[in-house]
């Protein structure tokens, strides 16, 4: 991996940023783009949901229709995320067989995180990678990552908790016993932020910066940074695929 490319943050609804994430995942594994960090933000909120998960099951629909949360189903696996514009997100999507990445889940998991967690560090954060895919700090989540492979890449993309706007969990529905496997009672107990440990508020811009010179410190790469990637074509076409109600209740 000679070169990553990065695109900046920038805010985005649910549709557009699933239908970049999956357009970037595409040419990079179509050998049109080179491996790709991309750093982005959810405006309005959302939750999306994991690509075999029941909606209906994992999400309170009419206080999302109340509080005008979109709902979006990732092609990514995992459980739901509710998404704030208070937090970063990112992806990378590299080529399935590029020998920087291990080829087990779990070890790539364990490699795209790496620089997540570095990237912490120097920000002040004691953070730790914790099985099989997040990132804590004294027990509780800052981060969290899902995975799919297609199209000849492999796609991770996850949360980073720079803030939080509390006031929106209701939209998930959790379960006791999920919440009771991480030795907690209530979600509050099982998330903390960025902000919070920090007891400052920590701007995407101030983080980005970290994470970039990260990922390519840990890659050994150099970083070319571009707008949007090579397949721009597709995204119009792919957010009218992630908005239909055929794809968001497919299961």
């Amino acid at each position: 991996m000679d070169k990553i490319r990065v695109i900046r943050f920038e805010y985005g609804d649910a549709f557009f940023n699933m239908a970049l994430d999956e357009a970037i995942m595409r040419a990079v594994g179509g050998g049109m783009s080179p491996p790709t960090l991309r750093i982005y933000g959810w405006d309005p909120p959302a939750v999306s949901v994991g690509y075999f998960q029941e909606l209906k099951e994992e999400i309170d629909l009419e206080f999302c229709h109340d509080r005008k949360i979109q709902m979006v189903r990732r092609l990514s696996g995992g459980g739901a995320v509710l998404h704030t514009p208070k937090e970063l997100t990112y992806s990378f999507s590299v080529r399935v067989d590029d020998p920087l990445v291990p080829q087990d889940v779990q070890g790539s998991y364990m490699k795209i995180c790496a620089p997540i967690v570095s990237a912490l560090r120097k920000l002040g954060v004691e953070a730790n990678f914790r099985p099989i895919n997040d990132i804590e700090v004294a027990r509780r989540k800052v981060s969290g990552s899902a995975q799919t492979r297609r199209f000849g890449a492999v796609l991770q993309h996850g949360t980073i908790l720079l803030g939080m706007d509390y006031s929106l969990l209701p939209a998930l529905k959790t379960r006791p016993e999920k919440l009771a496997e991480k030795g907690v009672r209530d979600v509050r107990d099982r998330i903390t932020t960025i902000g919070e440990l920090l007891r400052r508020e920590v701007k995407q811009s101030e983080f980005e910066d970290l994470l970039i010179r990260s990922f390519a410190a840990h890659f050994q790469a150099s970083v070319e940074e571009t707008k949007l990637c090579g397949m721009e074509e597709l995204i119009p076409a792919l957010e009218e695929r992630y908005k239909s109600a055929e794809w968001t209740f497919r299961r």
